[in-house]
């Protein structure tokens, strides 16, 4: 039986008279990272998340957000190949004894590869700039320089790295500028370890090469994943989209406790 349908009488009033008193005030364009939190808090309550994985962690947004305002204290792993950024991301995390640099990029592969490293750095990705769709993010999405980084496998990364060594419901977090389909083929092994994830689609193309997100959101569902979340969109882009964020569940997950039936996992 599905989970809601489980909840008694007066667990449902109690449900909707929260809701009827949970009003707040959130500046409308931060209202998908307002939406984003409480999402992320109710998920990892329910899944007991015992890793997260930030693969993209620029200078440590994503992270702070994950910490300061969900308010998850366990364990977790940023990811990040840009030297720069890098040691930003030390300096900002070095009394998080929970939390762990990994100074490399992800892909299908171990190997190396060439980062580009843009003019806008949140930009920086393995893949060529392209203007080729809107010259609108031209300016920042230009190659400033470029520099040779480690690539390894992220079931890898999961099989080796302390804090990952016991985690079974891990959330991974994708923000690696059109090489998602890559990181995720490389995580192909470890998949049954991830819980949930979440991932930037993307619209419009900034990269040579990079998905859409019809291919990248079909190939997550392949992999076993369902749709869970989409909070609000970037009212900056308007009236075209560039990208947005899409929240992922295990189907397994969901199947096990009753989301889903077994048959459709």
């Amino acid at each position: 039986m599905h989970p809601l349908k489980q909840i008694g009488m007066a667990e449902r009033i109690g449900n909707r008279l929260a809701r009827s008193f949970d009003w707040r005030l959130v500046r409308w364009m931060r209202l998908g990272d307002s939406q984003q939190v409480w999402y992320l808090k109710r998920l990892f309550a329910m899944q007991d998340t015992d890793l997260v994985v930030d693969v993209g962690g620029n200078q440590g947004q994503y992270a702070s957000l994950i910490r300061s305002r969900v308010g998850y204290c366990g364990p977790m792993i940023t990811v990040e190949p840009n030297p720069a950024m890098a040691s930003v991301l030390q300096q900002r995390f070095r009394g998080d004894r929970n939390w762990a640099l990994a100074s490399c990029a992800l892909g299908d592969a171990d190997g190396t590869a060439t980062l580009n490293v843009m003019r806008g750095h949140e930009m920086s990705s393995l893949l060529p700039p392209s203007a080729a769709a809107t010259d609108r993010l031209e300016q920042l999405n230009s190659v400033q320089r470029t520099v040779q980084v480690p690539v390894q496998t992220l079931a890898r990364l999961l099989q080796e790295h302390p804090l990952a060594a016991k985690a079974q419901r891990i959330y991974l977090k994708l923000d690696v500028q059109g090489f998602e389909l890559q990181v995720l083929r490389g995580a192909k092994p470890a998949l049954p370890r991830i819980s949930a994830l979440q991932a930037e689609a993307s619209v419009i193309p900034l990269y040579d090469g990079m998905p859409g997100y019809l291919e990248l959101m079909g190939e997550i569902e392949q992999m076993g994943f369902r749709l869970s979340f989409l909070p609000a969109h970037n009212y900056s882009q308007v009236p075209d989209m560039i990208d947005f964020d899409c929240h992922f569940v295990s189907a397994s997950w969901l199947a096990e406790r009753g989301y889903l039936r077994q048959s459709l996992g």
